[in-house]
């Protein structure tokens, strides 16, 4: 579902970086890295949930002879997965998928993003709907982040920045919206993390594509249309509720809404306050780690909730942590799709890899 129009061309940009703050949910707080044992992707080098970023390794590949860089966060070979400090997905090859030429680390893929345009969203009164938006990166027609190897081996390699550098990491003209940082010297690049939910626990993962446009400028995305084809096999339902509480101190402030209206979407992402840029806490359904494991998939199906004027009035309205929360609500008319069915699929689908949990083990 088409929700935006198509950006325009950035004029110029800054090359900037900074000491990040350390400020979540409009509270001050140390900044502090989560443990090595809450995290998921071994191979990352950094997480931070304080500052929301993520250090990742960075790998540079070519696409057409011309340069870009790209970070792997899941395979779909077990033991490529573990060798790596991957996700295992074995179900990722079911994805839209590019072929790609060369090693793991020095890939030459078909197709690559175009970082050019300028990512907006203006928000409507309400914050979502938006006014206007439109997304900051748009895949070409043979782009794909999910890249299928000679060998059989399908991995998630989303491309971060293309060309030589020096690298934009202020208004994002040639790298990702979420690239706060990237180092090509040290193999590094530093990622804006978002924040989310599985079955209760405290969740980080990455938002890297989205089929859908006006979703890739919300989620500071590539728009790659092409992702919607992917098959049912590699998909697996995200929750996002459209109309939960707002305001950014409120414990109860959850969705499109409360992104919009309270958590800087309308402004590029930039490492000197990644602490402010915070998330519509959405809902996983699975997990890399734990009982749903085999269930994981880093493609998202993504089932959009709007509380009903029944269950606002009645203060049902409160933040969710569970998917079975949702749809249980769902059954009973408190929750539906935006045309008011039971939630469900909307017809859009979102790359976000998990990368680790903030407080109990899902």
């Amino acid at each position: 579902m088409q929700f935006f129009v198509r950006s325009t061309r950035k004029a110029a940009f800054a090359i900037a970086g900074a000491a990040a703050v350390a400020t979540l949910w409009g509270g001050s707080v140390a900044a502090s890295e989560l443990p090595r044992d809450h995290v998921v992707l071994a191979s990352a080098l950094r997480v931070d949930a304080d500052t929301n970023t993520v250090v990742l390794p960075l790998f540079n590949g070519t696409v057409s002879g011309k340069a870009v860089y790209y970070i792997i966060t899941e395979s779909s070979n077990q033991a490529d997965a573990a060798k790596r400090g991957l996700n295992y997905a074995p179900h990722i090859g079911a994805a839209f998928t590019q072929a790609a030429t060369g090693s793991e680390d020095g890939l030459a893929f078909a197709g690559a993003p175009d970082f050019s345009p300028a990512r907006t969203y203006t928000p409507s009164a309400t914050g979502f709907p938006p006014a206007s938006a439109a997304p900051g990166a748009v895949g070409d027609d043979a782009y794909s982040p999910f890249v299928k190897l000679s060998d059989g081996t399908t991995l998630n390699a989303p491309i971060v920045a293309t060309g030589n550098g020096p690298f934009d990491v202020t208004t994002h003209a040639n790298t990702a919206d979420r690239v706060l940082a990237i180092d090509p010297a040290k193999k590094t690049v530093t990622l804006l993390l978002a924040h989310g939910f599985f079955n209760g626990s405290h969740v980080v993962y990455l938002s890297t594509e989205a089929s859908d446009a006006g979703a890739a400028a919300i989620e500071r995305a590539t728009y790659v249309k092409n992702l919607a084809t992917s098959g049912p096999a590699s998909r697996i339902a995200i929750v996002a509720l459209a109309n939960g509480q707002t305001g950014k101190d409120n414990p109860n402030a959850q969705g499109l809404a409360h992104l919009a209206l309270d958590e800087n979407l309308s402004s590029d992402a930039v490492l000197g306050d990644s602490a402010n840029f915070g998330s519509p806490l959405n809902i996983l359904a699975t997990f890399p780690t734990g009982p749903t494991a085999a269930g994981y998939r880093p493609l998202w199906d993504a089932n959009v909730g709007v509380w009903s004027k029944a269950a606002v009035a009645a203060g049902e309205n409160v933040k969710l942590t569970s998917a079975s929360q949702a749809y249980d609500l769902s059954s009973k008319g408190s929750i539906t799709t935006p045309d008011g069915k039971p939630l469900a699929p909307v017809g859009f689908v979102v790359n976000c890899p998990v990368v680790g949990y903030v407080d109990k083990a899902p």
